[in-house]
C-alpha cells in the first residue's frame, strides 16, 4: 500500500463520519477541529506572583494543592476469582474464552512468571516476607467520571478509582506504597464501555493497557501496547518489586541467583495508559498516578530523619500537567494534531494553578510530568535552588543543588525545598516557551508562568530532616562500566509519510527490533535526526546511565541513572544500559505520548544466549504469554477496539508495520457504533 499515514487512516475518517467527540450529553458548540477560544482560554506567561491569564473568571492560586489517597491493599486470598484465574477454553493451554462481560471475569489473566508458567519463577526470595507469589492485593476501576478543574464546571475525564479504598474517581489516580521484595497483584477493571453512563463522552469501547513506568516487570505486567485490557473486562497485573541483579561474569547467571543490585533499587515510579494508537488520548484525559517503593535504605533515611516522612505529609508527589479546554469545560484533544497535545492551562495533581500551606521546614516534593508534550524548565520564584536527589525512578548516590532543571514528559525529579527561610510566598515557576508541541521554544527567565503557590506559615521548626547538599543517599551505587558493554546498536528518529520512525521502520507490535543476550550489557545510541522536532527517549524494563549528551557530560540531575534522556533536535545521547531477568517483548518510544502514537516506538526482547525472539514481524504471539487475543476477526466483530482491531494501520508493503493480512470484514470495523 502506498497510502499515507495521517493518524490512523481508518480510524480518523471512520471518527469523523460518526461525529466521534460530540462528547455525550456535553455537546460541544466548539467545532470538532477548532481549539478553544483563545480571548477566554489563554493562560500564558505570568509575573510569577499573582499575575495570571483567566478562563472561566478563574483566579489563579485560589484552590488547594489536591493530594491523592493511599492506595488500600488487602491480604492475599481476596480477590475472587484469585488472580489468574478466569474461564479458559481447550484446557490448561488454551486462549482464554470469549469474555461474558462481567469484572470479574479476569480475560487476561496474569503474568506467566507468578504462577510457574516460567520455569524457575518466580524466584524463591523475591518475597522477602513470606514464601508466597505475593502479599497484597489492589483493585481498580477505570472510568469515565467528573472534575471541577474550575469551580461550578464539571469536566468529564478517565480515572483510576481505589474499589477498596472507596474515594471517588479523580485524576491523579491513588498513590501506591509498596516496599522493595514485597510482590502485590493489581487488578484492574475497565468499565470504560459504551453502553457505560451515567456520563459517556465516545459512546464508545475505550481500551487501556497500564504501565508501572520505572519498573522491572515481567512483560506480561509492563504494559505493552497491545497487551490490553478491553472494555468490560479486568487484568490482573503482577508487580514483584524487586531490583534487578548484579550481572554474573558468566552472563547466563542471576536470574534466581546472586545479589540484588542497589545501584538500580526504584522509588519513585509512576503508572500510566499505554494502549496502543491512544494513550496519547487516554493519558490527557487523567489516566495517570505515582507508585513509591521503599527498600531498606530508604526507610532507614526516613528513620534517621535524612528524608521527610510520607505517611507525616512532608513527602508530596506533584504531577505537572497542561490542559486544553473547550468553551463548554469539556477536554479538547484534536487526533490530527501530530506535533503533540499542548495546552494553555497549567495543572498541579489536577488542581489549576494550586496554592499549598508549608511550614518553615524541609519538604520532599516528586515533580512528575505527566504533560503529553510540554516540557518545563522549573525554578522557584525567590531564586533559591532545588536539591535534588533522585532522577525518575532512582535516588542518587549524594544530593546536590541545582538553580533550575529542565523536565520532559514522563520524567520525574526528587527535590527537597527547604522554607525554613523562605518569604511568605514561593513559587514553582516554568521559564520554557513552548508555542508547539514539537519543542520547546527556548528558555526566557523574564517571562515565567507560576505553576502553583507555597503560602509560608509559621516559625522553623525543629528537629527538622537533615538531608543537605553532598548528603549521600544511596551507599551503594555503582557506574556502569565501558568495559562490561559487548555489542552497541544505534537508533534514529525519522519522519515518513506524517508519522514518526525509529531506523526508518514504523513499530510493529509483532516485531523486535532488537535481541539482547540476558545478562549483558549494551551501549545504545538516541539520535534525533528529525528536525526541530524534540524527543524524549524512554526505555521499559531497565533504565540507562547516559554516557554522554550531544558529546558532553549530561548536568548533574541527569548523572547517575534515568529511564529518560530529551534530546532537542540534533542532539545524540549515548547511554549504557543492562538487560536482566526477563524476556521481553518491552518497548521503547518517545514520551511525547502522541509520537508514541503515530509508530515512534519500538520493541526490544532479551533472550537467553542463543534462543532467537519469536517477535519476526508476521507470528502471533501465544496468548499464554502475552494476553493478546490472536484471531484477526475475533474482537472485530465484537466492535471491542476503539480505533482499530489488530494495529492502527493497514499493512504497509516493506515497510514492516501492521499485521499480517486477514479478511477483514470492513462492516464490522471496531470504529462503529
Amino acid at each position: 500500500m502506498s497510502q499515507p499515514i495521517d493518524r490512523r487512516n481508518l480510524v480518523k475518517y471512520g471518527l469523523v463520519a460518526l461525529g466521534a467527540f460530540s462528547l455525550g450529553q456535553w455537546k460541544t458548540p466548539v467545532p470538532f477541529l477548532e481549539g478553544p477560544r483563545e480571548a477566554s482560554a489563554q493562560s500564558g506567561p505570568s509575573s510569577g506572583s499573582s499575575k495570571s491569564g483567566t478562563l472561566f473568571s478563574y483566579r489563579p492560586f485560589s484552590q488547594p494543592l489536591f493530594i491523592p489517597s493511599i492506595a488500600e491493599s488487602r491480604p492475599r486470598g481476596t480477590l475472587s476469582p484469585a488472580p489468574g484465574q478466569y474461564p479458559r477454553a481447550g484446557g490448561p493451554s488454551g486462549r482464554p474464552s470469549v469474555p461474558h462481560g462481567n469484572f470479574n471475569d479476569v480475560a487476561h489473566g496474569i503474568a506467566p512468571e507468578f504462577d510457574g508458567r516460567v520455569p524457575g519463577f518466580p524466584c524463591p526470595d523475591w518475597n522477602r516476607f513470606s514464601s508466597h507469589t505475593h502479599e497484597k492485593e489492589y483493585r481498580l476501576a477505570i472510568e469515565e467520571t467528573v472534575q471541577s478543574f474550575f469551580p461550578g464546571v464539571d469536566t468529564p475525564i478517565f480515572a483510576y478509582r481505589d474499589i477498596f479504598g472507596g474515594d471517588p474517581a479523580r485524576t491523579p489516580g491513588p498513590t501506591f506504597l509498596a516496599r522493595f521484595r514485597e510482590p502485590v497483584v493489581a487488578r484492574f477493571q475497565n468499565h470504560l464501555t459504551r453502553n457505560r453512563g451515567p456520563i459517556n463522552t465516545t459512546g464508545h469501547d475505550n481500551e487501556t493497557s497500564i504501565h508501572l513506568h520505572g519498573s522491572h516487570v515481567p512483560a506480561h505486567a509492563d504494559g505493552a501496547p497491545d497487551f490490553y485490557i478491553l472494555a468490560g473486562e479486568a487484568r490482573d497485573y503482577y508487580w514483584p518489586n524487586i531490583e534487578p541483579r548484579v550481572t554474573q561474569p558468566d552472563r547466563r547467571a542471576g536470574i534466581c541467583t546472586g545479589a540484588f543490585d542497589p545501584t538500580w533499587t526504584p522509588s519513585t515510579l509512576w503508572y500510566h495508559d499505554h494502549a496502543m494508537d491512544v494513550t496519547g488520548f487516554n493519558v490527557s484525559r487523567g489516566l495517570a498516578g505515582f507508585y513509591l517503593m521503599f527498600d531498606e535504605r530508604e526507610e532507614q533515611l526516613i528513620e534517621d530523619r535524612v528524608l521527610p516522612d510520607p505517611l507525616q505529609g512532608f513527602d508530596i508527589g506533584l504531577a505537572l500537567t497542561d490542559q486544553r479546554f473547550n468553551a463548554d469545560g469539556t477536554l479538547f484533544f484534536d487526533f490530527f494534531n501530530h506535533d503533540g497535545r499542548l495546552g494553555d492551562v497549567f495543572t498541579v495533581n489536577g488542581t489549576v494553578q494550586p496554592f499549598m500551606q508549608v511550614q518553615r521546614r524541609k519538604y520532599r516534593f516528586r515533580i512528575l510530568n505527566a504533560s503529553n508534550a510540554r516540557i518545563y524548565q522549573l525554578r522557584l520564584s525567590n531564586g533559591q535552588p532545588f536539591l535534588v536527589f533522585g532522577a525518575d525512578s532512582w535516588l542518587f548516590p549524594r544530593a546536590g543543588l541545582v538553580k533550575t532543571f529542565e523536565l520532559a514528559m514522563g520524567q520525574r525529579h526528587d527535590v527537597i525545598i527547604d522554607f525554613r527561610n523562605a518569604p511568605n510566598e514561593v513559587f514553582i515557576e516554568n521559564i520554557m516557551i513552548q508555542t508547539s508541541g514539537r519543542k520547546g521554544d527556548g528558555v526566557d527567565p523574564k517571562k515565567p508562568t507560576a505553576l502553583m503557590k507555597f503560602v509560608v506559615t509559621g516559625a522553623p521548626v525543629a528537629n527538622d530532616v537533615i538531608i543537605d547538599n553532598g548528603t549521600i543517599i544511596r551507599d551503594q551505587w555503582t557506574p556502569v562500566s565501558d568495559n562490561e558493554v559487548v555489542a552497541t546498536r544505534s537508533f534514529r528518529s525519522d519522519r515518513a509519510m506524517g508519522a514518526w520512525t525509529i531506523n526508518n521502520r514504523f513499530f510493529n507490535p509483532r516485531r523486535t527490533d532488537a535481541v539482547p543476550e540476558l545478562g549483558t550489557t549494551e551501549e545504545w545510541t538516541f539520535e534525533n535526526n528529525s528536525g526541530g522536532w524534540w524527543h524524549p527517549f524512554h526505555t521499559h524494563l531497565e533504565g540507562f546511565q547516559i554516557k554522554s549528551l550531544n558529546g558532553k557530560t549530561p548536568p548533574f540531575e541527569r548523572s547517575f541513572n534515568s529511564d529518560l534522556v530529551n534530546l532537542h533536535g540534533g542532539e545524540v545521547a549515548k547511554v549504557l544500559i543492562k538487560f536482566r531477568t526477563f524476556t521481553g517483548p518491552f518497548s521503547f518510544h518517545c514520551h511525547n505520548v502522541d509520537h508514541e502514537d503515530m509508530r515512534m516506538m519500538a520493541f526490544f526482547d532479551p533472550r537467553p544466549f542463543g534462543q532467537p525472539s519469536p517477535l519476526d514481524g508476521e507470528a502471533r504471539i501465544d496468548p499464554e504469554v502475552s494476553g493478546v487475543v490472536p484471531d484477526c476477526t475475533e474482537l472485530e466483530e465484537e466492535g471491542r477496539i476503539y480505533f482499530d482491531v489488530a494495529g492502527d494501520l493497514d499493512r504497509l508493503e516493506d515497510r514492516g508495520v501492521g499485521f499480517p493480512n486477514c479478511d477483514f470484514d470492513m462492516n464490522k470495523r471496531g470504529n462503529q457504533l
